[in-house]
């Protein structure tokens, strides 16, 4: 008897099959409730999931790859973009800081200030950090 009961108050799933068949089991298709009716056994009634919830995921498993895929590699671009003007960026603020670091050089060899030769070193190591290849 408690066999019986609890079958009795199992869910059990129906759907169409690709032919045209009912499907019945235990277990709803794909298992995603919202693609399957759900049988009352005791009315036998059918209740049919929401056309709303079955439109929020159409396409195979496939297509939803091929999606994601696709935003990926937007994405990528977008990144690799970006990643192009921040080269630029840098590579005219290197110039700029060169262009900033010889002119301290010559400023520094034609002052007349007491640690000169302190200065001239410096500014020696900004040319070949920022004029360097």
């Amino acid at each position: 008897m408690l066999i019986s009961a609890s079958f009795a108050t199992a869910q059990v799933y129906t759907w169409k099959g690709q032919s045209g068949s009912n499907n019945y089991s235990d277990v709803p298709l794909n298992l995603k409730p919202t693609n399957s009716g759900v049988v009352n056994i005791r009315t036998r009634t059918v209740t049919q999931p929401t056309l709303v919830q079955q439109e929020a995921e159409p396409g195979s498993l496939a297509d939803k790859q091929k999606e994601l895929n696709d935003a990926i590699s937007a994405e990528n671009k977008k990144v690799e973009e970006q990643n192009k003007k921040v080269d630029e960026q840098n590579r005219q603020q290197k110039e700029e800081n060169c262009k900033i670091a010889r002119m301290n050089r010559q400023f520094a060899e034609t002052a007349r200030i007491a640690n000169r030769e302190a200065f001239i070193a410096r500014y020696d190591e900004d040319v070949a950090k920022f004029c360097s290849n």
